[in-house]
This record gives C-alpha cells, sequence and structure tokens, in this order.
C-alpha cells in the first residue's frame, strides 16, 4: 500500500462549532494507511505519546486527494511507531463539491426583529414602561360662543344659522389672561352677571382644541331687551371662507425606543386616552417612523375621535382603531321654557302629532263607511283626536306665559381640569438579560426558506429539512453528516 503525507492540528473546535483555519502540529510526516476507506480508518505513524497529546484533528494527502479527519484513538505499535484511528469530517473533506441549494433556514447571522424564544429573564413578570405625553394643548381649551347674527359661519358637516366666536382660555384657570393680555371670558361673564336673557346668544360650551390663529379678531356683542354690551378684545369669528375642518385636527407624535428589542420578544403597546379609551398599537403600525395620535374635534360639542395615524399617509386615518371622547355640556343661554321644552322634545311631539290625525282620519272613515253604531264609533275617534291635539296645543301655551328661569347648573367632563389633552403610552414587555449571549451563539430567527450559505464571516448557521446536493461524488453518509450538521445548527468562530 502506498504512502500518505500526513499533518496533524490543533483544533479546539468541535460540532456544533467550527472554525476555517487550523493550527498545525508539527512538520508533514509520512505514514502508512492500514486500515483504509473514504469514513473512518488507521494509519501507521512514527512518533510518541507526547506528539498525540498535543493534538486531536489531522490531514492526510493522497493520490491528489486530501481527507480531514477527527483523530479518534492512537494504540502503541512498535517502539517507534502507533496506529492512529480516525473518522473522516464530512463538511471539510467534501465542502467544495457540496451545491447547498435553497434551504428552509431557521436562524441565521442576518439581523432580523422576528420574534425569538431563545430570548428571555429568570423574572417571572414583564417589564412595564408608561410614558406620560402632553399635546401641544394639554393646559388649554378653546371657548365656544354660539350667537344668532344677520352672518353665518362656515361650520363643518352641516350648515348652521349661527355665527362661531371662540376665544383660548387657561383650562384650569378661565379667568387668567390669554397670550395677549386679555380676559374675554372674564367680561362676557360680566356682562351676563348683569343683564337679563340674552336675544342673540345661543349657547356657550369649550372645546378642547381649534387652531384659531388664521381666524379674524371680532367683538361679541351681547343684546339684552334693546340693549347692547359689547366685548371688545379677544375673541375672533369663524368667517364664512375659512376651511374650519381643518383647524379642528390636532396630531401629536408617538414616540417609542427600542422598537426592535421591543419586537423581539412577548409585548403590547396602548395608548390610554383617559377621556375616551385605549386605543392598541399593533406591530405594523409600531414600526412606522411617523406614528402619530390624530384627534379630531367636533366643533359642536367638543367630543374628539382619536385613531392612528402615519407618516407615509398623510393627513389619512387609515387605519381600524379608533376611539371617540365625551363632550362636554354646553350651557343654555335661551332658557325660554317653551323653546326648551319644543327643543328638547321635538321628535316625541311630531310623533303624538301623527297618531292623532291618522285617528281623526281613521274615525272619519269608518263614520262614512258603516253608518249606525259603526258611525258612532269612528265619530268616537275621530273627536279623540281632536281633542288630544286641542289639549297639548293649549299646554304647549302655558308653557309660553311661565316666568323665565336662570340657566341650569352646569358641570363639565370631570376630567377635563386633570387630564385635559393628556394620554399614555404603555409598553409591556418581557424582560430580557440574554440577548448578547442569544446573538453571539445562535444568530437571529429567520424562518423561510432562502439560498443557504455557509457564514464563513463568522455566526450561527441553522436549518430545518436540510437537504443538500452535491457534484456527484460525495458518499450519502458524507450527504447525510452534512445535512444533520446544517439541522443542528453549526456556529462559525473567527478565532
Amino acid at each position: 500500500m502506498s504512502m500518505a503525507w500526513l499533518q496533524f492540528y490543533k483544533n479546539k473546535y468541535r460540532y456544533p462549532q467550527y472554525i476555517e483555519g487550523l493550527t498545525p502540529y508539527g512538520p508533514p510526516m509520512e505514514s502508512t494507511p492500514v486500515g483504509f476507506n473514504l469514513r473512518s480508518g488507521t494509519l501507521r505513524v512514527a512518533g510518541d505519546m507526547t506528539d498525540f497529546m498535543s493534538c486531536n484533528y489531522l490531514s492526510f494527502e493522497r493520490d491528489n486527494q486530501t481527507i480531514y479527519a477527527w483523530i479518534e484513538d492512537v494504540k502503541f505499535h512498535t517502539a517507534n511507531s502507533f496506529e492512529v484511528t480516525y473518522s473522516v469530517d464530512a463538511w471539510r473533506t467534501y465542502k467544495n463539491r457540496i451545491n447547498l441549494g435553497t434551504q428552509y433556514i431557521v436562524r441565521s447571522p442576518e439581523v432580523t426583529n422576528l420574534k425569538d424564544p431563545l430570548l428571555g429573564s429568570t423574572k417571572p413578570y414583564p417589564y412595564i414602561e408608561t410614558k406620560h405625553v402632553h399635546t401641544a394643548y394639554s393646559y388649554r381649551r378653546i371657548f365656544v360662543v354660539q350667537c344668532r347674527n344677520e352672518l353665518f359661519s362656515n361650520t363643518p358637516v352641516q350648515p348652521n344659522p349661527y355665527q362661531f366666536f371662540v376665544c383660548e382660555f387657561d383650562a384650569n384657570d378661565w379667568q387668567a389672561p390669554n397670550a395677549q393680555g386679555n380676559k374675554p371670558i372674564v367680561e362676557l361673564m360680566d356682562i351676563l352677571a348683569n343683564s337679563g336673557e340674552t336675544s342673540n346668544i345661543v349657547t356657550m360650551y369649550s372645546i378642547p382644541y381649534m387652531d384659531i390663529s388664521q381666524l379674524p379678531s371680532a367683538p361679541l356683542h351681547i343684546i339684552e331687551g334693546g340693549n347692547t354690551h359689547t366685548v371688545e378684545q379677544g375673541f375672533r369669528v369663524i368667517s364664512d371662507s375659512v376651511n374650519t375642518a381643518d383647524l379642528l385636527t390636532l396630531e401629536t407624535p408617538i414616540t417609542i425606543d427600542n422598537k426592535a428589542d421591543l419586537l423581539r420578544t412577548d409585548h403590547s403597546v396602548q395608548i390610554v386616552i383617559p377621556e375616551a379609551g385605549i386605543i392598541n398599537i399593533p406591530d405594523e403600525l409600531l414600526v412606522k417612523e411617523n406614528l402619530k395620535l390624530r384627534q379630531d374635534i367636533d366643533l359642536f360639542s367638543g367630543a374628539s375621535n382619536f385613531m392612528l395615524v402615519s407618516g407615509d399617509k398623510p393627513n389619512q386615518a387609515v387605519y381600524d382603531q379608533s376611539v371617540r371622547g365625551s363632550s362636554i355640556s354646553s350651557i343654555p343661554i335661551v332658557s325660554d321654557p317653551y323653546d326648551t321644552y319644543m327643543s328638547q322634545n321635538q321628535n316625541a311631539l311630531a310623533t303624538a302629532l301623527i297618531g292623532d290625525v291618522a285617528s281623526i282620519v281613521g274615525g272619519g272613515a269608518t263614520a262614512f263607511m258603516t253608518g249606525g253604531l259603526g258611525a258612532g264609533i269612528g265619530a268616537g275617534i275621530a273627536t279623540s283626536g281632536v281633542n288630544n291635539i286641542v289639549n297639548r296645543w293649549a299646554q304647549d301655551q302655558d308653557m309660553r306665559v311661565k316666568p323665565q328661569s336662570n340657566p341650569p347648573a352646569f358641570l363639565g367632563t370631570a376630567l377635563a381640569n386633570h387630564y385635559n389633552q393628556q394620554f399614555w403610552i404603555i409598553i409591556r414587555r418581557n424582560h430580557v438579560d440574554n440577548a448578547e449571549e442569544v446573538h453571539a451563539n445562535f444568530g437571529y430567527p429567520y424562518n423561510m426558506l432562502g439560498s443557504l450559505s455557509f457564514p464563513s464571516g463568522g455566526g450561527f448557521i441553522q436549518t430545518e429539512g436540510c437537504n443538500v446536493a452535491s457534484d456527484g461524488t460525495v458518499p450519502k453518509w458524507a450527504l447525510d453528516e452534512i445535512n444533520t450538521m446544517f439541522n443542528q445548527g453549526v456556529l462559525v468562530n473567527l478565532s
């Protein structure tokens, strides 16, 4: 049997760890194959126990072919020779003849933000982070006065016969001067306290936000009897040329730090709005760079609708989660009992009137068609309908002559004082204490088909159901071992 050239190495990594470069031990030497095959065998070589206790790996070249193998055992043969049993390293021996192809890759060195089951901590409870967010109008509100006037305001959604006067005030102290040093609400309240019932002011209330900087200034006239009182400074009027809807939208940025770390483990992100409810932020929105909470305010009630929008679709609320806040009741300045009664009960009154008219028509038809006893019954039904209408009209007229009443006591939304235009971002996630070790030794989750490549630059690679191909010269046992190596995972070290 021909001689083979043998080289011993120090290989400090065994699968699942692997290193490309090996440290040679001693010079190449000749050896005699005793029992030789492509999977394992025995070599007879000169040396002493010191040599074999200093290495664990070998390569030998024969007939221009190189085989890499692990030293399995060393046996004493003669005083000057030993028998070395080896097992072939399939990957290092046949890697240049393997076609890795497309495989299902479970983990790889490529950085991803997929949920990683290997990340964790010994802490049994989640980490909760709370961020308190103040919008640009946390301490301010907009006071609205609706007035009867010859001019109309360009209000959103529906036509309105009133003119709207607005001014900004401190949500915690409405008597404090505004940015211009005026106290329009104080002046208005002084006039109302010293006058009788006004004939032009319909109602007053506040809303959480409106951009009034684009509105023209205008004096607010208060008409009481034949007298006119005027608040000269501080109010602005919604003109008929202003696009009011654009002034009633407020967007507040949502800032989430360390999104990548958040996505890799169990988590939840919620926006808690005291006046409205809770919005859960799904992951597809969490990754947006310009995520904002959009607030659309109802000019007529102050109720707000909250939803999420992102910078890639500006001014467009396209997502399926929104909550609606409550309104703040208006102060009914027009306190005439008849007007109030008719306004609050108009639907019920209309329904009753329709029923009475139907009774009159039905009774008359019965009397005409039947005659005799039937005519009497039909006439009674018609008469009952007429009496109901007359009695209701008399009640309505009584309302007109009752004395005027003061506006009822008014309480706004209780939350407005403490939580006006504020919300909380609640971030819940599992503790992670081993991220550095996991990424260094087990890479990142990949979980999809891809072109398999051996990470020669270092890192961990793992597949599932691996089935590599060859150029037709690699034995089946070697293919099986290579597939097993990838399925179990291999960590390529650089040193």
